[in-house]
């Protein structure tokens, strides 16, 4: 689609988007020829999550995508994959201001959630007047959206668990993608996405206590590439036990919201999809201290807990504000809690939201 299929005055002038944080709780199957890949569970959280603002139209620096915020340089990039992949022309630009993004690459699915929050943007800006928002009032987003933008930036080549949440929230369960041998036909243009098998919102009374390692990174970038191309294929029985948990226990819990159940199971899930995992951890420099901080929590009965993702980030389900705040009080009591920080976040159940905001609104607090 051209740029000049629109007329710029049908075209959104400044959005705002905003997006929740993702949580991993593990990976089906990887490594078996013939199985589909990288399947998994994971659930959103209200925050930590993204915010960006855009505005249509020549940056003042010259650039013709020019961020500012952390992350600056990731939106950017976005920015310009959107306007390749939609063909955009060399009239679009903007300016982008990231007001708020989770830590990189700590389990929280900054980058995925981030690429998606600047398409959204984009596509409002350049090619939706028919979607065009009122100022002030929230457009959501669907499973198909949510797939068309992660494409744009490309997106959910392994997990498609943010893609998900960030259309529509909740715990997710997706089925994972058959990788062909030949990655070179992999693109971004025709490439398959992992489907969704089931979403289940989480009841509005749960809480998610959210513990994040102080000055801590993750595996990612090449180590992680390494690091799968490394491990052994997931043992087919694993597999069927991860399937036959998410499907048979974490699922009905949450629709009949046993919190008891939900949260046993969700235990057992995240032990058990770590074992294929369990080499490379194991080198990380917070395996330690995670594995010290999941046995303080079961020690303290509290079971819906576990790793999002690589880490370093660990979550904990609780049933009320009420157990929330007194789990936090009794962790920061500890040694552990020089080494974390903590939130207490509701479990989302809508996805990211945008809003057309008002030109004399636009970039007056800097913050949100």
């Amino acid at each position: 689609m051209s740029l000049n299929a629109f007329s710029p005055d049908h075209l959104a002038r400044t959005v705002d988007v905003k997006t929740p944080g993702r949580l991993h709780l593990g990976m089906l199957s990887f490594g078996v020829p013939g199985i589909r890949a990288y399947g998994g569970v994971g659930v959103m959280i209200d925050r930590p999550g993204v915010h960006v603002r855009m505005t249509r139209g020549q940056p003042a620096t010259g650039d013709r995508f020019h961020a500012t915020g952390p992350l600056a340089d990731r939106a950017a990039a976005f920015s310009h994959s959107c306007a390749e992949a939609w063909r955009l022309g060399d009239s679009a630009a903007c300016t982008i201001e990231v007001l708020q993004v989770p830590p990189s690459h700590a389990g929280l699915g900054s980058g995925t959630q981030l690429g998606l929050a600047v398409a959204a943007g984009m596509r409002q800006l350049f090619r939706s007047p028919a979607t065009l928002a009122t100022p002030g009032a929230v457009v959501r987003f669907d499973t198909s959206d949510a797939v068309e933008l992660a494409r744009s930036v490309g997106r959910g080549r392994r997990s498609c668990v943010g893609i998900y949440g960030f259309g529509g929230g909740g715990l997710i369960v997706e089925g994972g993608r058959f990788v062909p041998a030949d990655r070179s036909s992999d693109n971004d243009a025709t490439r398959s996405f992992s489907p969704l098998l089931a979403r289940v919102p989480l009841p509005a009374t749960w809480r998610c206590v959210v513990f994040g390692m102080r000055d801590t990174v993750g595996l990612h970038g090449d180590a992680e590439k390494q690091a799968f191309a490394s491990l052994p294929p997931v043992p087919r029985e694993i597999s069927a036990e991860l399937s036959r948990i998410a499907l048979m226990e974490l699922l009905p819990a949450a629709v009949d919201g046993q919190f008891a159940e939900f949260s046993d199971a969700l235990l057992r899930y995240g032990l058990l999809a770590g074992k294929p995992f369990e080499q490379a951890s194991a080198c990380l420099p917070y395996a330690e201290s995670t594995a010290h901080l999941i046995e303080s929590l079961q020690a303290w009965e509290v079971r819906g807990c576990g790793q999002s993702s690589w880490g370093p980030t660990v979550m904990a389900c609780c049933e009320s504000d009420e157990a929330a705040d007194s789990l936090v009080s009794r962790f920061e009591s500890t040694e552990l809690a020089q080494q974390y920080n903590t939130l207490i976040a509701r479990f989302d159940s809508q996805g990211a939201e945008l809003r057309e905001i008002a030109s004399d609104q636009a970039f007056v607090t800097g913050r949100p």
